[in-house]
């Protein structure tokens, strides 16, 4: 129990600490805490799921503004304080598109569109677990564009119905894969200078899985911006810039005009890669139904991540079902897709980060994301094309070899045992 006030056991209520020596240390504000003891009526029997504050300065109204999740109810729920001790309910937002399972670590922030700083529209991130993107079991993210003044998050393609919402407009998942949970993003930056990472897992075998002693790691922070793509706002994800920085070898690049139907075994090899592959299709006649690369792969490809493009469903995927340990779990062994159009001249861009025990793809410009774990053998480091069905077109490979994140002093991010 804190001096503050009485907390009832089991209760999710919001409290705060502060600094005065940049973080090294921290003193509870035990006088005043928890700030937010309960939910706002009517949700105050919700006080065992009502948690994740997000915090942040609204300029605009000169205030502070906490949002928070009433988890099972699928709410979000807006204060504002002008001290960051005193809060005022301000608004609610959901339950709104997916709604399979509680949701949790909500975000808000605000971005850009089109690179027009007069064109600002709010995203609002969280966490739902389960119930994730179709096609996969467990945890997910899911993400709305709208727009926030200070105290109230209005979604694009809601409108009034009796005093309620309704939604017009479908889920927006932020990662397609099954990988890509309780996303975070920081506040401090510039308005063009948002960044998100995420908890690389899920539920459904987050006990389960084959490492020792830690359980996955973080997916690579992406660079987050707003574009236009087929009249909706739609979140572009990027690797950060810096990522270059663990460049370990010369750049590996090779063209084919025709790539033939098969498969071939490039001079390209490693566990942790960064690799861009554009292709496009041919002739009808000629055309493959399937373009794209395996990674970790054994010399009798008897363990294998393929990563392609399907011209037939327009889809990239993420096959994982020989990509090495996948017996801990049924559901494991999967194929994922996510929907991308080609762009002009039927062309497909895909980038490929590999490391250790995850696979993140990410198509076109960044507009469609699948970010999966993966536990192969150590042996499993051949990189080849593939091609099925038929040729492809103006095939380019361009990848370099990256090097640990750490000095040696501490196990890599995604080794596992």
């Amino acid at each position: 129990m804190l001096s503050g006030k009485t907390v009832q056991g089991g209760t999710q209520a919001q409290s705060i600490a502060y600094s005065l020596d940049e973080g090294m240390t921290w003193t509870t504000y035990d006088a005043g805490n928890p700030i937010i003891p309960l939910p706002p009526a009517p949700y105050k029997d919700q006080f065992e799921d009502f948690r994740d504050p997000f915090v942040f300065w609204h300029k605009s109204t000169q205030k502070w503004v906490a949002v928070l999740s009433l988890a099972k109810l699928h709410k979000i729920i807006v204060y504002t304080s002008e001290n960051l001790k005193d809060w005022t309910y301000s608004s609610e937002f959901g339950p709104m598109n997916a709604v399979g399972g509680v949701w949790e670590c909500p975000s808000l922030y605000p971005l850009p569109l089109d690179g027009d700083n007069d064109t600002i529209k709010w995203v609002l991130q969280l966490g739902l677990n389960p119930g994730g993107p179709p096609g996969t079991v467990g945890s997910g993210t899911q993400y709305f564009v709208g727009d926030f003044d200070g105290t109230t998050f209005v979604a694009d393609g809601m409108r009034p119905l009796n005093n309620a919402s309704a939604v017009v407009d479908e889920t927006n998942w932020m990662d397609l894969g099954p990988d890509f949970y309780a996303a975070a993003t920081f506040n401090g930056l510039s308005m063009t200078d948002r960044y998100n990472i995420a908890w690389m897992n899920n539920w459904q075998y987050a006990a389960l899985i084959p490492t020792d002693p830690w359980r996955s790691a973080m997916s690579i922070p992406r660079k987050i911006s707003l574009k236009t793509i087929n009249n909706k706002a739609t979140l572009i994800q990027q690797p950060v810039e810096s990522l270059a920085s663990l460049e370990a070898s010369k750049s590996y690049s090779k063209s084919w005009d025709a790539f033939p139907e098969g498969n071939e075994k490039l001079k390209l090899s490693g566990k942790t890669l960064d690799i861009t592959l554009t292709f496009s299709n041919l002739s009808p006649a000629l055309s493959a139904a399937q373009s794209g690369i395996i990674v970790r792969a054994t010399s009798d490809l008897a363990q294998q991540t393929r990563v392609g493009y399907d011209f037939g469903t327009k889809e990239l995927f993420v096959d994982r079902t020989k990509s090495g340990d996948t017996g801990f779990d049924g559901t494991f062994a999967n194929v994922y897709h996510a929907p991308l159009t080609a762009a002009s001249g039927c062309n497909v861009t895909m980038r490929i980060l590999v490391d250790w025990s995850s696979v993140e793809v990410f198509g076109g410009e960044g507009e469609v994301t699948l970010s999966t774990q993966i536990f192969p053998d150590d042996s499993g480091t051949d990189v080849l094309l593939f091609s099925t069905g038929g040729v492809t077109g103006r095939v380019t490979v361009i990848a370099k070899v990256l090097g640990s994140a750490f000095d040696g002093s501490v196990p890599h991010r995604r080794a596992h045992a």
